[in-house]
């Protein structure tokens, strides 16, 4: 029994904690204070300083960024969909083609900017 257990713990390390039939198997964890600087400069122009949708330059596009202090948006995404929306764009999850994607920033910073975007929530 032990050996079995042994067996899939070292089977899922290889696997990199990928998900099963669509599920995550690991959360990934990210500390929204750390992603609080980098919001601000590339996010909040559109999104808004609280995630209520009211940047600046939110106004501009179509459609324009849900508020997510209502749930709006983020609704029904799970951590890895809300990631692959910020690293990979909105079209790549089905949501807004204006959505830019940021492959630039490094796996932790958008780990962080889930878990930002996620407190936004009320």
């Amino acid at each position: 029994m032990r050996r079995w257990g042994l067996v899939m713990i070292v089977a899922l390390a290889l696997a990199g904690g990928a998900g099963v039939a669509g599920l995550e198997v690991f959360a990934q964890p990210g500390d929204p204070k750390a992603a609080v600087e980098i919001y601000q400069q590339q996010c909040a122009k559109c999104h808004g300083d609280n995630g209520a949708g009211d940047g600046p330059e939110g106004a501009k596009v179509r459609p324009t960024p849900s508020d997510w202090t209502v749930g709006n948006g983020l609704k029904g995404m799970s951590d890895q969909e809300v990631f692959d929306s910020i690293a990979k764009g909105g079209r790549a999850v089905g949501k807004a083609r204006s959505m830019p994607a940021y492959p630039k920033l490094s796996e932790a910073e958008v780990w962080n900017l889930v878990a930002l975007c996620k407190s936004f929530q009320k």
